[in-house]
């Protein structure tokens, strides 16, 4: 029988994205880099990974990665502006372009692939305003303290394996939020990277509740003592 320890490290792998600097999915960003170049002209600071990807909490099953294009806070144009005509630019460029919450969505070479266009607050900060479609309005974002504080965190595989368990029930729970969420959730508790083992101080507990004839997906949090 196999324990929960050899099991815990059987899904993580099972669901592992090569995120190193030779990981075949890195060439996305060469292939896509033209259009976006012709698009965002000389306001372009930066393009770079974002996202799971660039955090190292990436998982199968969701996008394999993101894109995030800096520009320059002299760039005058709206950001509903600066979303739309990307989302324009992609799609002529023969890509089936989706307009996402904050990114558009496309796929290249195989490779599920989200691109999110953002300007800068100031001319040397690393906050970022973005288009929201959901709200209608902007939203400030800062990409590099998001990859410092969720890649510093010791939770990497707590997090996965709460996105493998999300991407298996199919709800909408946004990448950043479920990170931060699982970091504040096991505040004080011991890290599994300080383990001798890959046990996790918890395990995600899948139990069905039944709620108007559906049903609905519920996680509960399980402190893990080892035998």
């Amino acid at each position: 029988m196999v324990g929960i320890d050899e099991h815990i490290r059987m899904v993580l792998a099972r669901h592992t994205v090569d995120t190193g600097p030779y990981s075949p999915v890195r060439g996305v960003q060469a292939t896509i880099d033209p259009v976006l170049r012709r698009w965002g002209t000389q306001y372009i600071v930066d393009i770079r990974p974002s996202g799971s990807f660039a955090k190292g909490t990436a998982v199968h099953g969701g996008t394999d990665i993101d894109i995030f294009i800096s520009l320059t806070s002299t760039l005058s144009d709206t950001l509903q502006s600066i979303y739309d005509t990307l989302f324009n630019a992609l799609s002529q460029a023969g890509y089936a372009a989706r307009r996402q919450n904050v990114s558009i969505g496309i796929a290249v070479g195989g490779w599920k692939v989200d691109v999110t266009p953002g300007r800068r607050q100031d001319q040397y900060g690393n906050y970022h305003s973005l288009w929201s479609n959901k709200a209608g309005s902007w939203l400030q974002t800062n990409i590099n303290e998001h990859i410092r504080v969720v890649s510093g965190s010791g939770r990497i595989d707590e997090i996965r394996l709460m996105k493998i368990w999300r991407n298996r029930f199919g709800l909408d729970w946004p990448s950043f939020y479920l990170e931060l969420f699982v970091i504040d959730a096991l505040k004080g508790a011991r890290s599994a990277r300080c383990r001798t083992t890959s046990s996790p101080p918890f395990a995600p507990s899948i139990s069905q509740s039944r709620h108007a004839g559906s049903s609905i997906p519920r996680i509960q949090t399980i402190p893990y003592r080892r035998p």
